[in-house]
C-alpha cells in the first residue's frame, strides 16, 4: 500500500482518505527502464474512504492506468480488462509472476525456440500419422481392421519395453548432462517421425518399422521428461517452480491451439490434393512428393531450433565438460609457471568464469559421456581392477599418504583417478584438477610419469594453501551442491 501524497493525509477525522494499491513493487525494474523507478508506470489500485452524511461509511475503488487517457480508465469489479490493457492480460496468461525479475535472463529466448519447435513437431506428427494410416490399410478395400489393431497393439507393446530397457540405461546420466539429453529428446523424436513418414514403403514389415519409431518417440519422452524438470528449476528464482510449470503448461496449449489449426488446414489440402491427382493423371506435383519436401524443411527447422535453444541455456551446475572448461585458464597457468613463483595463484582463481560466460560444446560432452577414456583420457572414479593394473603395491601406498581422498595413476595414454568413499565434493573437485594438472604436464613438458606427478603435486598444494575451494566456485555463481 502506498498512500497517496497529494490528497488529505491520513487522520482520525471524517475527512476522506485515499490509498493506492499496486498489484507489484512499483520500484522493481521492468522491461525497457534499467532505474528501476517505474512507480509512474505500473498500474494501480486506487481506493477511496469517506463518510456521507448519514454517517455511513462509504467504498470506492478504481483501477488506473498512468499511461493511458482517462477515458480507458476502468472501474468496475474486472482486475484487468483486455479491452484496456491486452499487454498486462495475456503476460498474467502466459508468463511468470512479476516477469521478467522472477526467472533466468534467457527465459523468454528459451520458450520462444521451445514453442517453435513444439509447432514444427506437431505439423509433422499431422503428416506421419497419416503416412501411418495408410502403411496401416486405411482407406483400402481389402484392409483388415483386426489386423490394424492387433499391428497396433504389438507396435505399443514393443515400444514400451524399448522404453524401459533405455530408462535403466540411460537415467543416471540426466542430471548430468541436461542439455545433451534435451538434444538427444528431439533428434530422436525426429528419427522417430521419420521412420512413420517411411512405413508405406515397408508394407510387410511395417510392424517393425512402427516399433521402432514407437521407441525413438518413448525414448524422447522420457529424456525430454527427465530434463524439463532440471530446466526448470534453472530459471526458477524465487521458489517460483509450480508458476513456471503452470505457464509453461499454457504456452504448451497455445502452441498446441496454433498447431492443430494449422494441422487441420494441411490435412485438407493434402486431401484435395490426393483427390485432384486422382481425376488428374498428368498432375504434376503429387501428394507424397510435397508431404516429404514439407516434412523435410519442417525437421531441418526443428533440429536447428533446439540447438540454438539448448546453446541458449547457461546451467549453474558443474557437470564434467563445464568443470573442464572452466577450469582450463587456472589448469594453463599452472602449468605454465612451475618455477616456484605463486604471483600465478590469485590470477588463476580468479579467472573461473561465470555460467554465462562459459558456453560448453555439445559434442565434446557428449563424446565424454558416452567414451569417457578415450575423448578425454581422464577417467574420475576408475574402479580398483585398474588401479591395480597399472600400479605396484609400494606405489598405491605412496598415493595413499599423499593423498588420502584420492589415488591418481597413469597408464601413458589416460589419467585414472580412484576416489575413496569418505570422499565429498571438495574432494572430487580437487582430484579432478590434479588430474588435469597431470595431463598438462605431460603435454608441455618432457618428463616422464613420476617426475609430472610431482610437478603437479606441487602446483595442487600451491592451489589448495591459496583458497582453491568450491566457494571460489559459488563465488562465480556456480552451483557447486546440486
Amino acid at each position: 500500500l502506498s498512500q497517496n501524497t497529494n490528497e488529505t493525509p491520513i487522520s482520525m477525522t471524517p475527512a476522506p482518505l485515499h490509498f493506492i494499491e499496486y498489484d507489484v513493487d512499483p520500484y522493481l525494474k521492468i522491461p525497457g527502464n534499467d532505474n528501476g523507478q517505474n512507480k509512474s508506470k505500473r498500474p494501480y489500485w486506487r481506493y477511496s474512504i469517506s463518510k456521507n452524511k448519514k454517517g455511513e461509511t462509504k467504498f470506492q475503488r478504481k483501477l488506473c492506468y498512468p499511461d493511458r487517457p482517462s477515458y480507458l480508465q476502468r472501474s468496475d469489479w474486472l482486475r484487468h480488462s483486455f479491452i484496456t490493457s491486452p499487454q498486462q492480460v495475456l503476460s498474467d496468461l502466459f508468463l511468470p509472476l512479476d516477469y521478467p525479475n522472477s526467472v533466468g535472463k534467457e527465459y523468454m529466448s528459451y520458450q520462444l525456440c521451445d514453442s517453435l519447435q513444439g509447432l514444427c513437431s506437431y505439423l509433422r506428427g499431422v503428416v506421419s500419422t497419416s503416412a501411418v494410416l495408410t502403411a496401416a490399410g486405411v482407406g483400402q478395400a481389402d484392409a483388415n481392421a483386426m489386423g490394424a489393431a492387433m499391428t497396433w497393439a504389438l507396435r505399443d507393446g514393443l515400444g514400451m519395453v524399448g522404453g524401459l530397457l533405455f530408462s535403466y540405461a540411460a537415467s543416471s546420466l540426466f542430471d548430468g548432462y541436461v542439455k545433451e539429453w534435451k538434444l538427444f529428446a528431439d533428434v530422436i523424436n525426429d528419427i522417430g517421425l521419420t521412420l512413420d513418414m517411411m512405413a508405406p514403403y515397408f508394407s510387410p514389415h511395417i510392424l517393425y518399422v512402427t516399433s521402432i519409431a514407437t521407441v525413438c518417440k518413448i525414448m524422447c519422452g522420457i529424456s525430454a521428461g527427465a530434463t524439463k524438470g532440471s530446466i526448470t528449476q534453472h530459471f526458477c528464482k524465487r521458489g517460483n517452480m509450480a508458476d513456471l510449470n503452470a505457464k509453461e503448461g499454457t504456452q504448451e496449449t497455445l502452441v498446441s491451439l496454433i498447431g492443430m489449426m494449422m494441422g487441420i488446414t494441411l490435412a485438407n489440402y493434402f486431401q484435395k490434393l490426393e483427390e485432384k491427382e486422382i481425376k488428374q493423371a498428368t498432375f504434376s506435383i503429387s501428394a507424397s512428393t510435397l508431404s516429404w519436401a514439407i516434412f523435410t524443411i519442417l525437421t531441418l527447422l526443428h533440429v536447428w531450433i533446439n540447438y540454438i535453444g539448448v546453446r541458449l541455456l547457461h546451467l549453474t551446475t558443474l557437470n564434467s565438460q563445464r568443470t573442464f572448461e572452466a577450469i582450463a585458464p587456472m589448469i594453463a597457468m599452472a602449468t605454465s609457471t612451475c618455477n616456484g613463483d605463486n604471483d600465478w595463484v590469485a590470477s588463476a582463481l580468479f579467472s573461473i568464469p561465470s555460467p554465462g560466460d562459459l558456453s560448453e560444446s555439445l559434442f565434446a560432452s557428449t563424446c565424454f559421456m558416452l567414451f569417457p577414456r578415450y575423448s578425454r583420457g581422464l577417467v574420475l572414479g576408475a574402479r580398483l581392477s585398474d588401479i591395480t593394473r597399472y600400479m605396484t603395491l609400494e606405489e598405491m601406498q605412496e598415493q595413499l599418504q599423499i593423498n588420502n581422498k584420492y589415488v591418481l595413476f597413469m597408464d601413458g595414454k589416460c589419467v585414472y583417478v580412484a576416489l575413496l568413499v569418505s570422499t565429498n565434493e571438495q574432494d572430487q573437485l580437487e582430484a579432478y584438477i590434479h588430474a588435469r594438472i597431470v595431463q598438462e604436464v605431460l603435454k608441455k613438458q618432457n618428463l616422464d610419469n613420476k617426475s609430472a606427478l610431482s610437478v603437479a603435486r606441487k602446483q595442487m598444494s600451491i592451489l589448495k594453501s591459496r583458497g582453491l575451494s568450491l566457494s571460489a566456485f559459488e563465488k562465480k555463481g556456480w552451483n557447486v551442491k546440486d
